[in-house]
């Protein structure tokens, strides 16, 4: 079971990619920024799709 996946981990996967396509496309490491800046990168990309969401229902 060494390559097993969780529910967690396949349920966060699409939530927290944009923030690691961002984190991998500038080369940035496993480091304790790669959380912040993937918080950042998933927070307006989130923020975003929920406005235009929004707008569209309206």
């Amino acid at each position: 079971m060494q390559n097993s996946t969780t529910i967690g981990n396949a349920l966060a996967w699409p939530i927290l990619l944009p923030g690691n396509l961002a984190c991998n496309a500038v080369g940035m490491g496993e480091t304790e920024y790669r959380d912040l800046i993937r918080m950042l990168i998933n927070s307006l990309v989130w923020t975003a799709v929920g406005v235009v969401a929004i707008a569209l229902i309206m």
